[in-house]
């Protein structure tokens, strides 16, 4: 008697909770996917705060390595003189 009732306990109580549940509904955070364009800038903040060190990330480039194959310099070429006036002469 005691399982029945507890079997139709815990049927009542997953049938009532389907009946209660949603759809779910994606809403984008990122502005470029279509997101607040207000959340542009928390975001910025959140990932400057997770970058090592906890600063700015700053503008340094990491080039790829190159497997130690030597790569040419570039050849410098002369700029001709510019006239700053723009009279031609």
């Amino acid at each position: 008697m005691k399982v029945l009732a507890a079997a139709l306990l815990a049927g009542a109580v997953f049938a009532g909770g389907a009946a209660l549940a949603s759809e779910l509904v994606y809403r984008p955070i990122n502005p470029s996917l279509g997101g607040d364009p207000l959340n542009g800038n928390w975001l910025l903040s959140q990932a400057t705060a997770q970058t090592e060190g906890g600063g700015s990330p700053g503008f340094s480039i990491d080039f790829p390595d190159f497997g130690g194959v030597a790569q040419p310099d570039p050849d410098l070429v002369e700029q001709p003189e510019v006239d700053p006036a723009g009279t031609g002469d």
